[in-house]
């Protein structure tokens, strides 16, 4: 309906049904659709006959949309593709490196030259630039996304993400309420927002956020995390140590998690405090804050070698980190080798001199 939020018509009503049918991260459609779509790019398998209600039909049969063919789509003549074949050939893409960015990107470009007016692509090739590095021309594209389709949730989440790494907070804030607008249950918009809120100080709307991400997804592991560092700043040590657990339990090679963890144990458990700290490695072998800890923890319970190995190894990984440096240099003091302690302590002076 022209200047309305509301949408009406008999397609929607059906769409609404059909979603009620779906199982979480599946794509249900009619024989309708299967009708209309371009059949060869498309793996799909029935699912069964379902009595949606208010239909005018007494029984449709849904199908799942398993994947895209990309070979189907490989073998078409470029010529013959239209803009919705090449966004879904880019959108197939599998990995990050940078031959498969610039296909991804190609891609993108491709179709829109076919369609200027194609929102998903400005976002999707919005999402390649900023990975890329470019992130002036991502957010043009993100904002030319938005223009053509204002009830667009992931490209105002996508373009508040970039704002909010760009230090523009505030414009940020806009677009995660505009993704939340037109996706009320959009839970990493929520989880976005109760970080900014925290930022802020504003400790009541972040719990809030917080909270209603959890609500909304019980099993969101970093949404759990990030509420138990938020309720450990806040002195509520035991509600942040159940939120640390049921992160590590919905993702238990969650490095962040087990590091966190590991913190808020060392006060009272020296050995799960190890143990977390050397599971965060384990996931994330150059997480450079882990060895670190892990290092300051084996030294003063006197595994010398250990902790130089994860000094060392946490030098490598960050190499300007002063504080490093100086622990460092009194574990091998305290090792007795001098002449290294005072070339560590020496550096470190370094760094913090500039």
């Amino acid at each position: 309906m022209h200047d309305d939020d509301a949408w009406i018509g008999r397609a929607l009503n059906i769409a609404k049904r059909v979603e009620s049918c779906a199982e979480p991260d599946t794509l249900l459609v009619t024989q309708t659709v299967l009708d209309l779509i371009d059949l060869p790019v498309y793996l799909f398998q029935e699912v069964d006959v379902f009595e949606l209600k208010g239909d005018y039909l007494p029984r449709r049969h849904l199908y799942r949309v398993l994947s895209v063919d990309q070979g189907a789509l490989a073998a078409r003549p470029e010529e013959q593709m239209t803009a919705e074949d090449w966004f879904l050939k880019g959108a197939g893409i599998v990995g990050t490196d940078d031959r498969q960015l610039a296909e991804e990107m190609h891609c993108c470009e491709k179709a829109l030259e076919l369609r200027i007016d194609y929102p998903e692509a400005h976002n999707n090739l919005g999402v390649i630039l900023k990975r890329s590095g470019d992130r002036i021309t991502a957010e043009k594209h993100y904002r030319d996304a938005i223009r053509l389709w204002p009830q667009y949730p992931e490209a105002h989440y996508n373009l508040a993400i970039l704002l909010e790494e760009t230090a523009r907070p505030e414009e940020a804030e806009t677009h995660y309420r505009q993704a939340l607008k037109w996706r009320p249950e959009y839970v990493d918009a929520l989880l976005r927002l109760a970080g900014l809120f925290d930022a802020w100080g504003d400790r009541h709307e972040a719990e809030h956020h917080f909270r209603e991400s959890l609500r909304l997804r019980p099993g969101f592991a970093e949404a759990h995390n990030n509420f138990g560092v938020f309720l450990e700043s806040q002195g509520e040590v035991k509600e942040a140590e159940s939120h640390y657990i049921q992160a590590l339990q919905a993702r238990p090679n969650y490095a962040e998690a087990h590091y966190n963890y590991a913190m808020l144990l060392e006060v009272r458990d020296l050995e799960e405090a190890e143990k977390h700290y050397r599971a965060a490695i384990r996931a994330m072998p150059e997480y450079a804050e882990a060895h670190n800890n892990l290092a300051v923890l084996l030294h003063e319970k006197g595994s010398f070698s250990d902790a130089r190995s994860h000094y060392l190894t946490a030098i490598r990984i960050r190499p300007a980190d002063a504080q490093t440096y100086q622990n460092l240099s009194l574990l091998l003091a305290a090792m007795g080798e001098d002449e290294q302690a005072d070339r560590y302590a020496r550096r470190a002076a370094e760094i913090i001199e500039g």
